[in-house]
């Protein structure tokens, strides 16, 4: 059976919490998937500890997704996998993707960004 709750590590660094996840779905299942990614993107962005949840599509491949999220941090990243809506989600990914937990990949930014500039 596939895992879809990532590991957090505690070694992770403080502050913000950026990461990318790359989703595949099933193929015949992609606007399913498309469909869960949009219900799960109205609610992550009105989770308090959310900066930024940001999905993609692929254009030459339509059925691989990337999610771009930053949480304030690893304590907000937490408490998001803890709602109800990413256990719904998960559910989702085990009926339209191929995905797993590793799909999710922390980042760290190689250099800080200047004040005042995102």
């Amino acid at each position: 059976m596939r895992e879809f709750m990532p590991e957090v590590g505690a070694d992770l660094p403080p502050g913000e919490r950026p990461m990318v996840a790359v989703v595949r779905a099933v193929p015949g299942h992609e606007e399913q998937l498309a469909a869960a990614i949009a219900t799960l993107t109205t609610a992550v962005r009105g989770e308090p500890g959310c900066r930024e949840f940001r999905p993609f599509r692929n254009v030459a491949n339509p059925g691989v997704f990337y999610l771009y999220e930053i949480y304030d941090d690893t304590e907000a990243f937490r408490v998001h996998l803890a709602t109800g809506h990413v256990a719904h989600f998960f559910t989702e990914l085990a009926q339209h993707s191929t995905s797993d937990a590793g799909a999710l990949v922390q980042l760290v930014e190689v250099a800080p960004a200047l004040p005042g500039v995102r």
